[in-house]
């Protein structure tokens, strides 16, 4: 993305400098020549050498004046408002190899948690009306899972955007060549202790995918459950095995922080 803005802002650039020549030397426009008075000469020498030196500055800034990395800012979760903005962030991550794994896997998780909610209320609408209070707990429980999945993708990105991926890979490249053992314990301890830092943040992002694949499983329990059913009231409702659990999870996860 930041290439394709690049050489967008090249194109502009030096199609806005051979414009402006353009304009500034042909006959039917403003006709400056090298040719005229003293002042006309003047302006033609100015033109071209401010040309100059907007083409080369400009080309130079462009192509090689790399500006620095922003401050890492962590999500909130505002940032998206559809499925396909998670994915999309999630897909960006893609490439560093260390969450690639977990990275398809949320992205197949959000399909399914996208395919499910679309289930749910077809489901939901066909034994109940949205003003039914029956209609309301299933609707509530629904959105709680869904906030809390969600939730645990914006942790993951969150937990993505801090790994130093290149620290990480040659710590992993020591440990390989035993370039720890070979240069004493003192540096054998600074690098475990660096790599047990860098697998809490690896078993954390695989904590959330196992946990959002549970919300997946108890809301299929509840797509199951509902799906049989011809008749419930709120008490029937309150009982209902998968309701249960999926009030558990929510009780589980209320106080659950990244």
């Amino acid at each position: 993305m930041m290439m394709k803005n690049r050489i967008l802002k090249l194109i502009c650039l030096n199609f806005g400098v051979a414009l402006l020549n353009v304009v500034m030397f042909s006959k039917g426009l403003v006709g400056l020549s090298f040719a005229g008075d003293a002042l006309q000469v003047a302006l033609a020498v100015t033109t071209i050498v401010m040309s100059l030196i907007v083409f080369c500055y400009g080309n130079y800034a462009l192509l090689f004046h790399e500006k620095p990395e922003p401050a890492v800012q962590f999500l909130r979760g505002s940032e998206f408002t559809e499925p396909e903005d998670y994915i999309e962030a999630l897909t960006e991550k893609k490439g560093n190899g260390v969450f690639d794994g977990e990275i398809n896997t949320s992205v197949e998780q959000v399909n399914r948690m996208h395919d499910k909610d679309k289930a749910l209320k077809s489901i939901l609408e066909q034994f109940f009306t949205p003003q039914e209070i029956t209609f309301t707990r299933f609707q509530t429980a629904i959105n709680s899972v869904q906030a809390i999945f969600y939730n645990n993708i914006k942790k993951m990105l969150n937990r993505m955007l801090i790994f130093d991926y290149k620290d990480y890979n040659k710590l992993v490249e020591k440990v390989r060549n035993s370039y720890a053992r070979e240069n004493g314990g003192l540096v054998s301890r600074s690098v475990d202790t660096q790599m047990r830092i860098y697998n809490e943040h690896i078993e954390y992002v695989r904590s959330l995918v196992s946990m959002n694949e549970e919300i997946l499983i108890k809301l299929d329990g509840l797509l199951l459950e509902i799906s049989k059913l011809d008749d419930l009231d709120e008490k029937g409702l309150e009982n209902m095995a998968a309701v249960q659990e999926i009030n558990d999870l929510i009780q589980q996860t209320k106080y659950y922080k990244s």
